[in-house]
C-alpha cells in the first residue's frame, strides 16, 4: 500500500512502514502526558503527608494564597521540583522507552549488542535500581536536594520517558 501526497507525480511517498511509525509516535505521544505525572505526584503526596505539608508551605511562602502559580515561580519552588523528579523516577509515564537501534556493535554491562539490534530501555527499572538509588522503592523527594540531576534526560539515573527521543545512549 502506498499513499501519495499531492498528485501521483509527487516524489514524496508515504508507505506502510512510515504510516506505522507515525501511528506509533501518535500513540506514544498520547500516553506520555503531564497529567499522568500529576496524578502520580498527588497520589504520592497523599500517601506521604509530611511531603504534602512541605509542598503546601513552599507554595504558600513563594506564591501565596491570593494567586495561581505562574511560570516565573517555578525556579523558586525547589521542593516541588524535587517532588516532580521523585515522581518521575518512581512512576515514569512510559516505563519502556521508545525502541532504538544499535548503530554499531558494542558491549553494555557484559552483553554484546550487534549492530542494528533493537534495544528497549526499561526506565522503570532504572528508576528503581538499588545500585543507583538509596531506598530505591521509597518516595523520598529530599534525595534530589542539592543534586544536579535534572529531568531533561542528561543523567542516566533519571530518564523521563517524555524525553526518550532525546536521550543519546553510548552505541544506540
Amino acid at each position: 500500500m502506498v499513499a501519495f501526497m499531492g498528485s501521483e507525480q509527487s516524489e514524496y511517498r508515504i508507505e506502510r512502514p512510515h504510516i506505522k511509525a507515525i501511528i506509533f509516535d501518535m500513540l506514544v505521544g498520547s500516553i506520555d502526558t503531564s497529567s499522568v505525572t500529576v496524578e502520580w505526584a498527588l497520589a504520592e503526596l497523599m500517601r506521604h503527608p509530611k511531603a504534602m505539608k512541605k509542598v503546601q508551605k513552599e507554595l504558600e511562602d513563594v506564591v501565596g494564597l491570593g494567586r495561581m502559580v505562574e511560570e516565573s515561580d517555578l525556579g523558586k519552588l525547589d521542593y516541588l521540583s524535587m517532588v516532580v523528579k521523585e515522581t518521575m523516577r518512581l512512576h515514569p509515564v512510559g516505563p519502556l522507552l521508545i525502541p532504538h537501534a544499535a548503530t554499531e556493535d558494542c558491549t553494555v554491562n557484559g552483553y554484546d549488542i550487534p549492530k542494528k539490534s533493537r534495544v528497549i530501555i526499561n526506565a522503570w527499572a532504572i528508576g528503581r535500581d538499588s545500585s543507583a538509588w538509596t531506598d530505591a522503592e521509597e518516595f523520598i523527594p529530599e534525595r534530589f536536594e542539592g543534586s544536579n540531576i535534572d529531568v531533561r534526560g542528561n543523567h542516566f539515573e533519571l530518564i523521563p520517558s517524555a524525553l526518550a527521543e532525546d536521550v543519546a545512549l553510548e552505541c544506540i
